[in-house]
């Protein structure tokens, strides 16, 4: 088992954005960044010929690949792919609360029934060279309640799993949009401190409401880790801090002209297997909060819809050298 990894700083799974390519801009912003895949159905992930799109990994460590289903038999097929891969964890999906998932019978539901997502757990288990783990809510339904999810997670570390994300709001399974369901029910920080006072073993690391790298970074003086999402979908270049500011390197990394030109070198053999979008996707957002960004933006999307990557790197390159100062 990979013990020294350190998930201090990792970013959450999610869907249509942690892609490889996405990953890929991560890793050259930060080295340390624990990174996961986009979560994967059980059987599409055994089954679909298009899987590699989403999983393939390419060196990315550290990184997880994120599953959903409860299958016991498929779930283990998904750890021995997973291994395969090099991946450093795979881990389950119990916190997603969209009906298509409900319907697939995983993600938050699975909460409902603590003995089938330790038997789940259990069944991923195939060998000591790759960590197994779980992301969940702290609970479900409208109210609050510390003793289902203290009894939940005493059941599920049965399985020997030693990593429990904890996304610290109920999940509504009912009447809200799994948008809905990561903004509306309320945080709830102090079950996620309670619960580890109760298993001091465990590593919890916190997930839900964390808007800012400076808050980040707080919380992870209280927790054993954090765990950020949208704030990494809206603006992927401020990973470049979390070297210097998470896990004490000399200094944090200065985007250049050599950022794109490692992104582009990336993406150029993908071109014709995926989607324009799809590959330049992680890059847009290097616009964010910058002066007179709109300009740069209309040449792009203009560009893209001639797959003209040659002028589109052109651009990206002049941006980078024109806002440098702005951009670090």
């Amino acid at each position: 088992m990979k013990n020294n990894l350190e998930r201090k700083f990792c970013v959450a799974p999610m869907m249509g954005c942690t892609t490889p390519y996405a990953r890929n801009l991560y890793r050259i912003l930060s080295k340390k960044a624990f990174l996961f895949s986009e979560m994967i159905a059980t059987k599409t992930l055994i089954h679909s010929r298009n899987s590699n799109l989403i999983i393939a990994n390419d060196k990315k460590n550290p990184i997880a690949l994120q599953v959903g289903g409860s299958d016991y038999n498929d779930l283990k097929k998904c750890a021995n792919i997973a291994y395969e891969l090099d991946y450093d964890e795979i881990n389950l999906n119990v916190g997603c609360p969209s009906k298509a998932v409900q319907k697939g019978s995983f993600g938050a539901c699975l909460m409902q029934d603590k003995n089938l997502v330790k038997n789940c757990l259990s069944s991923m288990q195939i060998n000591k060279n790759i960590e197994v783990s779980i992301k969940c809510r702290i609970g479900i339904g409208k109210n609050f309640n510390y003793e289902f999810f203290e009894e939940f997670v005493d059941e599920i570390i049965k399985s020997g799993i030693r990593i429990v994300y904890v996304h610290a709001r109920n999940a509504i399974l009912n009447g809200f949009s799994p948008k809905d369901n990561r903004n509306i029910p309320p945080l709830n920080y102090d079950f996620v401190k309670r619960v580890k006072k109760r298993y001091p073993h465990i590593t919890f690391i916190l997930n839900g409401g964390i808007d800012s790298i400076e808050k980040a970074f707080d919380l992870s003086k209280i927790f054993d880790g954090i765990m950020v999402g949208r704030l990494i979908q809206n603006n992927p270049f401020c990973l470049k801090k979390v070297d210097n500011l998470f896990f004490n390197t000399s200094s944090s990394y200065k985007v250049s002209e050599e950022t794109i030109i490692q992104y582009f070198e990336y993406i150029k053999p993908k071109i014709g297997t995926d989607s324009i979008y799809r590959l330049l996707s992680p890059l847009l957002n290097i616009f964010f909060g910058i002066e007179n960004g709109k300009k740069f933006k209309v040449d792009i999307h203009n560009n893209m819809k001639t797959n003209n990557f040659d002028s589109l790197e052109k651009i990206f390159l002049n941006f980078v050298k024109e806002k440098n100062v702005l951009i670090n």
